[in-house]
């Protein structure tokens, strides 16, 4: 599987945000509180869903610490390709 692009409406402190990654290492260098732990948390819940969904306690504070900081919904895609097909999410 390869990370294509993804684009965050709203996820933290992420909203309308576009990233592109190109083949092999993709480096984000910025300031602490930039929004790097976030990005990565935006792509494993869009290929896995929040932690322990099922336990509903942890799933709420995890749900809580990603709480768009814009108010608003939840929100983006994220862009992948596994073989010569690309997937949408």
């Amino acid at each position: 599987m390869k990370i294509l692009s993804c684009y965050i409406n709203n996820f933290g402190i992420l909203s309308d945000r576009e990233f592109v990654f190109n083949d092999g290492l993709n480096e984000i260098c910025e300031d602490n509180g930039w929004g790097k732990s976030t990005l990565t948390s935006f792509i494993r819940v869009m290929l896995y869903g929040f932690e322990n969904e099922a336990a509903k306690i942890k799933a709420g504070r995890e749900r809580f610490a990603f709480k768009p900081w814009q108010g608003g919904v939840y929100g983006g895609t994220l862009n992948i390709e596994i073989g010569n097909t690309r997937y949408s999410i």
